[in-house]
This record gives C-alpha cells, sequence and structure tokens, in this order.
C-alpha cells in the first residue's frame, strides 16, 4: 500500500469484489433455471397435444422466477463491471452470462405471443450459465487486453448474443415442432403456427448477425489494419449468416415453405452457431480465441 497506492483498486472496489465472490452461485442457479426449463417445456408440449390452454397464474410464477434470476445476474454483472473498470464481456464465461440475460429479456419480450418463450427463457438461462463455467468457473478480474479497449466491443458483443439467442429460440420452436408431429397426427395448425413464428424471429436475428459482422469488421480495421482476415470465427460467422439467410428466401426456395422442413433446418442450421462460438473458440483457434 505504501508503494503502489495509485495502482491499487479502490476500497470501495476491494468490498464489491468480497460481496461478489459471496453472492455467487452460478452453478446451483444453472441447474434451477435448466431443470425449471426442461419441466415447463415437456408440460407447454403435453397441453398442445392435448390441446389445452396454460394456466395464467402458472405463467405469473414463472415469470416472476425469471425476473428475480434476471436481477440476480445483472448485479453479478454490474459488480464485476465495476470491479473491473471495463463491461464484463470479454471472455467466454463472461459473454455466456450475457447471452443468458439476453434470453430473459427475450423472454419477457416474445412470452405474450409465444407462450413457449417462456420455458425457452429458462432452458438457455440454465444451459448458457452451465457453458460459462467448462472453461473457467469464474476467471479472475483482470484489465482488459489493448485488441479489447474499444468502445466498439460492446456493440459488437450484445448484438451478437442476441443474434444467437433469437437462433437458439428457432430451433427449440424447431424441435417443438418435431415433438408434435411425431406425437400427435392432428397438429398440422399448431406446426405451421410455429414456423410461422420462427419466420417472424429469423428476421431480425439474421439482420443482427449481419449488423454484428459489420461492425466486427470495422473494430478489426481499427485494432488489426484490415476489414476482413478470414480468421476462422469470421469465416465462421459469415457461415452461418448465408445459412440461416436461406431460410429467408422461401420464393426462391421452394422447401422452405413447407413446415415441417423449416423446422428441421431451424435445429440442424444451429449447429453452425455451435460451430462459431465452441469450435472456433475451443478447437480451431485463431485471433478470436479469447472469445
Amino acid at each position: 500500500q505504501k508503494e503502489a497506492r495509485s495502482f491499487l483498486p479502490s476500497d470501495t472496489r476491494f468490498g464489491a469484489e468480497m460481496l461478489y465472490n459471496r453472492m455467487n452461485f452460478t452453478r446451483p442457479l444453472a441447474m434451477f433455471s435448466l431443470t425449471i426449463g426442461i419441466l415447463s417445456f415437456f408440460l407447454y408440449c403435453w397441453k398442445m397435444a392435448k390441446q389445452r390452454n396454460s394456466s395464467k397464474k402458472q405463467n405469473s410464477i414463472l415469470l416472476a422466477m425469471l425476473g428475480i434470476v434476471f436481477i440476480y445476474l445483472m448485479i453479478l454483472i454490474g459488480l464485476r463491471g465495476f470491479i473491473g473498470g471495463h463491461l464484463p464481456m470479454s471472455n467466454g464465461y463472461e459473454t455466456m452470462q450475457l447471452m443468458s440475460v439476453c434470453a430473459i429479456l427475450l423472454t419477457f419480450l416474445l412470452y405474450r405471443k409465444f407462450e413457449a418463450a417462456i420455458s425457452f427463457g429458462y432452458i438457455l438461462c440454465g444451459l448458457t450459465l452451465l457453458v460459462s463455467m467448462f472453461g473457467e468457473s469464474n476467471p479472475s478480474v483482470t484489465q482488459l487486453m489493448p485488441v479489447l479497449s474499444s468502445p466498439l466491443l460492446s456493440i459488437h458483443v450484445v448484438t451478437i448474443m442476441l443474434s444467437y439467442s433469437l437462433l437458439a429460440f428457432v430451433m427449440l420452436n424447431g424441435i417443438t415442432a418435431i415433438i408434435l408431429r411425431y406425437t400427435r397426427t392432428d397438429c398440422h395448425e399448431q406446426i405451421i403456427r410455429l414456423q410461422i413464428i420462427s419466420h417472424i424471429i429469423l428476421y431480425p436475428a439474421v439482420f443482427l448477425m449481419a449488423a454484428g459482422i459489420f461492425i466486427g469488421a470495422i473494430w478489426a480495421n481499427v485494432s488489426w489494419g484490415r476489414y476482413w482476415g478470414w480468421d476462422p470465427k469470421e469465416v465462421w460467422a459469415l457461415i452461418t449468416m448465408l445459412v440461416y439467410a436461406a431460410a429467408l428466401h422461401p420464393a426462391s426456395l421452394s422447401s422452405f415453405r413447407r413446415p415441417m422442413f423449416f423446422h428441421w433446418f431451424a435445429v440442424i442450421a444451429f449447429l453452425s452457431v455451435l460451430v462459431t462460438y465452441f469450435g472456433v473458440n475451443f478447437i480451431m483457434g485463431g485471433m478470436h480465441s479469447y472469445a
């Protein structure tokens, strides 16, 4: 303290870090969210198969609990950002926590028109929190590396995470339709409705992905002196965008007019998202492997 007083964090930051470490219960929260999500998802599929309406009281309770999870995660992210002095979006742990928050926000935006969004929100929140602990469970808070010290970091990451969350909703919607298809014979109307919902969600998802790639290219030019360097993550982000963009052209590609083809495509196409995020980070490496 005598020799490095000006470089040490303030007493307030020390206190915030101790509070952060005491209240970080990400693992049990992930298991709780995943359990509630899976149970509510199968209950939703069962009610659709039996053509029964969901209880408003049940949905209200689930939304209230999801709201508590959201507040808790925002407190954790806020504390981590305050401790580090920057927005916590610089590694896999932090971006997965951000994606869980995005999934919850999308749940509250979509649940009135799309009831399954509630269970989808729980499932995505639980999965992303579990994934956040694969590499490093609560990695140490450090200064940003120079290439990440840019205001474009938060814009780029938030845009991409919102896109991934929307695409995950489309994928789970496809799984719902496939379950209905093979458990009921008179479910054609519900499957078409799910296709329409997925198609509507797909437009902002692809737009956000394209915007995220564009912002990333500008950031790459500022940081590395080139817009595009054929880095594995850049290439796979472009592949993912092109794969999903195909589904937006049913007039030219007649196969996408068939509901079940569309739903199977939504499920299989999500593999490109998984390769873009996990395949690049943990297998291929490259200049984006830190994220």
